[in-house]
């Protein structure tokens, strides 16, 4: 009977254990999910310290800068209400999202020109790797 209630009571004690460690578990991973609001700050800081060095790098005037910038605002607004309809599949909005994106690189192309384009493009891959990404 010893026996008995002992290898009870350990098996309690480890399932015990057992369901602690998975709700901590479960916790971290909702947490790692949201961000918080000095994260997202964080964030939207580093993005225009990247874009505005992406555009130092290509050589861009203030006029082509400001112009390139509404460019990629509209085309973030249009992306951002593709990626939210929830009335269209994946497949569509998948082809929605790359028309928005070719439209987008046309009309920086058409902004910034193509050399400076390209150099525009190659310092965010370069930004990209660094962060590996």
């Amino acid at each position: 009977m010893k026996k008995i209630f002992a290898t009870l009571l350990f098996s309690a004690t480890l399932m015990g254990a057992a369901q602690a460690q998975s709700a901590t578990t479960a916790a971290t991973a909702t947490d790692s999910k949201t961000m918080t609001k000095a994260d997202k700050e964080a964030a939207k800081e580093k993005k225009e310290a990247d874009l505005t060095s992406a555009f130092k790098q290509a050589g861009l005037t203030r006029d082509e800068e400001i112009k390139s910038r509404g460019v990629l605002e509209e085309s973030n607004d249009k992306s951002r209400e593709v990626k939210n309809d929830a009335s269209i599949g994946e497949d569509e909005k998948k082809e929605k999202l790359d028309a928005i994106y070719k439209e987008r690189n046309d009309q920086l192309k058409s902004v910034m020109g193509n050399e400076k384009y390209k150099a525009f493009k190659a310092a965010q891959k370069a930004q990209k790797e660094a962060a590996g990404k």
